[in-house]
């Protein structure tokens, strides 16, 4: 994996913050652990959940990326202590995986003692690290999906601060957003090499695009669907599973931007579907649907299928297949 635009601007801001050798020594360190992720687990995560889509480097890039057009010109507003933590924290949020699906988020600690040797002077880096990326998904101790309201909002690190639950809001919301054609193989759905219980998820990925327009204040979902091999049944299966992602992806940005000043510029979710019969377009319009804002926590205010389609009729699931002429 080439360095990123964002690892580019931590390498700079460690230099220009720190001085040449505090500076180097920081990048250093962050390098040693991209190296032995790179090398070690994150091409090998298959090996163990060989259902997941993908979990390796280009996943790791693409949050990367992410985080960098989140946070766009507002960077700046992290100190190169928030920028280390973050990234540091964007490659390691899955490498749990190694270990099985299961509480992945909290399954990152052996890994980060094997990178660091158990060398005490990296401590306090773990302990932000690790809470960082347990906030990433998942549930607390207690049960509630309100993960990122038990982030302390500041820590530090040899003494020196850090946003922590910012830079746990930013990794979180930059993951949910990390969705796409290059996550999955279309040989491998085609050719019928994933098992029915996954195939969702890849198929998903397929036909799915994510712009981040922090410009306009906005988070773009375009879904392209190919609709020649659908049935009546594939297509209610497709068109319902994207319906509850768009429901959790406006969940998480409005939740991540209430723990975090630097994404409350993104009041609303925008979202397009283009269908298409053996790559022609059909005319079919379905009107830009529009999300905005609400604040709640994942899992207690959570809107189902039916109170989307209810507020936004032209995503009848019936209607359109009507319209389609998909295939019994």
């Amino acid at each position: 994996m080439e360095q990123t635009k964002l690892e580019k601007y931590l390498e700079n801001t460690l230099l220009e913050r720190l001085g040449n050798e505090k500076g180097k020594d920081y990048y250093a360190y962050y390098q040693s652990a991209r190296s032995y992720l790179m090398h070690n687990i994150l091409p090998n995560i298959k090996v163990t959940e060989s259902e997941l889509t993908d979990h390796s480097e280009r996943h790791i890039e693409n949050v990367l990326n992410n985080a960098w057009h989140l946070l766009d010109t507002d960077k700046k507003q992290l100190s190169e202590y928030d920028l280390y933590i973050l990234c540091l924290s964007i490659l390691l949020h899955d490498v749990g995986n190694i270990n099985g699906r299961k509480d992945h988020n909290k399954k990152v600690y052996d890994i980060y003692n094997a990178i660091r040797n158990k060398d005490t002077i990296f401590n306090t880096e773990r302990a932000l690290v690790l809470k960082a990326v347990e906030a990433h998904c998942g549930t607390t101790n207690a049960g509630s999906r309100n993960t990122l309201a038990e982030v302390e909002s500041k820590g530090s690190l040899r003494g020196e601060p850090v946003q922590l639950r910012e830079i746990a809001s930013i990794l979180r919301f930059a993951d949910e957003l990390a969705e796409g054609p290059q996550r999955t193989s279309d040989y491998l759905i085609e050719t019928g090499k994933i098992s029915n219980k996954s195939k969702i998820y890849h198929k998903y990925a397929q036909i799915t695009n994510v712009f981040i327009d922090r410009g306009n204040e906005r988070i773009v979902l375009q879904y392209h669907i190919e609709t020649e091999n659908e049935t009546h049944e594939t297509f209610r299966e497709l068109l319902s599973f994207a319906y509850e992602r768009i429901i959790k992806l406006d969940e998480e940005r409005r939740y991540t931007k209430f723990h975090s000043k630097l994404l409350e510029p993104f009041k609303k979710t925008e979202i397009t579907f283009n269908f298409t019969y053996k790559g022609e377009p059909l005319d079919l319009t379905i009107d830009k649907i529009v999300l905005l804002d609400t604040c709640v926590i994942p899992g207690e205010i959570l809107p189902c299928i039916t109170d989307l389609i209810a507020r936004f009729s032209i995503l009848d699931i019936d209607d359109i297949i009507k319209k389609l002429n998909i295939k019994e």
